[in-house]
């Protein structure tokens, strides 16, 4: 009787360690298979964080880069354009200028950065997320409405004057205001690229 018992147990011992055995190997596979599908995830959000990023940093540079170019100019470069002399009446921000009023490139290197600045801005609203888009559409406005006059000089300069000797006047107002707020809109699109980065 003893011995039958032992024999059932030395049995039972051999069944449950085949069931522990066989319950490991399942356990180790669907482990290796969720290790797998999480490095998988990991390396497709690797892949599509990457060219997020370098998007984001071309359009913020482009931006920087376009506020750099403009801010010498609209902050001190248009006052001795005015077209009244300082303290005689209130200045309405209308100077007369043409191409010929700035160093050589500046006025061409500025609708560059403009574009460049559009140019990258469609990359991000491309790559995503979709929440992006509202404050890039704003630094891609401002970035057009601070390099407009540059635009109407060099269309005029190609049909009105090859020399580029008539100046012309423009009201540069808003110009400071537009400034700013460019400063602005990059910084909340950087604030809200590094959240959807983070995300």
């Amino acid at each position: 009787m003893h011995g039958i018992i032992l024999h059932m147990d030395a049995g039972i011992a051999a069944v449950l360690g085949a069931a522990v055995g066989t319950l490991g190997t399942v356990a180790i596979g669907w482990t290796s298979r969720s290790v797998a599908t999480m490095q998988m995830r990991v390396d497709f959000l690797r892949e599509r964080r990457e060219p997020r990023r370098s998007s984001y940093e071309a359009f913020a540079s482009a931006a920087v880069a376009l506020h750099d170019h403009l801010e010498p100019w609209i902050t001190f470069g248009r006052l001795l354009e005015r077209k009244t002399p300082a303290g005689t009446q209130p200045w309405d921000g209308v100077v007369y200028v043409n191409q010929r009023s700035f160093k050589d490139g500046y006025v061409v290197r500025a609708v560059e950065l403009a574009d460049e600045v559009s140019r990258y801005g469609r990359h991000v609203i491309l790559d995503g997320p979709a929440d992006l888009e509202p404050s890039v559409t704003k630094v891609i406005e401002l970035a057009g409405a601070l390099v407009s006059l540059f635009r109407i000089m060099q269309t005029l300069h190609q049909v009105a004057d090859a020399e580029g000797r008539s100046a012309t006047a423009y009201n540069t107002s808003q110009l400071p205001d537009q400034l700013k707020l460019l400063e602005q809109g990059v910084r909340t699109f950087l604030l809200q690229a590094g959240a959807a980065l983070d995300d």
